[in-house]
């Protein structure tokens, strides 16, 4: 398998100008632990993760991080100095392209002590690969290596353009993984509404008996 088999493709990015306010409030709402950073022209130059937030809040009051995050002064005091995401974030991205192999990206996230690595085509961002999109990669092949036939990434992008086109599914915590025609799908939907869409759309194009669903509301 193959990074663009497992990535993410609707990810959550931050502008550089944007404060650090900004970077914790979109994470909070699209409950991500971090963004890639994009200049004006849509390429990627920078992270910002949890962890940049923990140590910004951490120098700033001198105090543990998890009482800093829950402690009104702190908010104040990020909000008061306008901090920019391109000040705190991770300038050295590694990133991959969709042709990555898993295993290549498990490589990278071990050796680097990295918990996602974003998925890189001509300089702009096209996906992300977490660790998470890996195990759940590994599950649906039952832990062996696999490489899915034309007909399987054929199913994938079938499914994304069903829901893309007839339904209003935010695909940005949905994962869709195939493999040997089985369908698996992990990941979190608002509504049971839209859990009920995700499944239908796999279903109609593969049935329901291929279907292996583990969406959450």
């Amino acid at each position: 398998m193959q990074a663009a088999d497992v990535m993410t493709t609707e990810v959550a990015t931050i502008a550089e100008d944007a404060t650090v306010s900004d970077a914790a409030t979109l994470m909070l709402k699209r409950r991500v632990s971090a963004l890639p950073v994009v200049n004006n022209a849509g390429e990627l130059i920078g992270i910002v993760s949890e962890g940049d937030l923990i140590r910004r809040a951490r120098s700033a009051t001198g105090r543990s991080w998890w009482l800093s995050l829950v402690a009104d002064t702190t908010a104040e005091f990020v909000r008061d100095q306008g901090t920019r995401a391109k000040d705190i974030m991770t300038r050295s991205v590694i990133s991959v392209s969709k042709g990555t192999s898993l295993s290549e990206i498990a490589r990278v996230l071990e050796s680097k002590n990295i918990k996602r690595v974003p998925v890189v085509e001509e300089g702009q961002l096209v996906g992300l690969v977490s660790r998470a999109d890996i195990l759940r990669a590994f599950a649906a092949t039952g832990g062996g290596k696999q490489y899915p036939a034309a007909e399987d990434h054929e199913i994938r992008e079938r499914i994304v353009q069903l829901l893309e086109q007839q339904t209003e599914v935010p695909l940005g915590s949905l994962k869709i993984i195939v493999a040997k025609g089985q369908v698996h799908l992990w990941g979190t939907v608002e509504s049971e509404a839209d859990a009920d869409a995700v499944r239908v759309a796999a279903e109609s194009l593969v049935g329901p008996d291929k279907v292996h669903n583990f969406l959450s509301v």
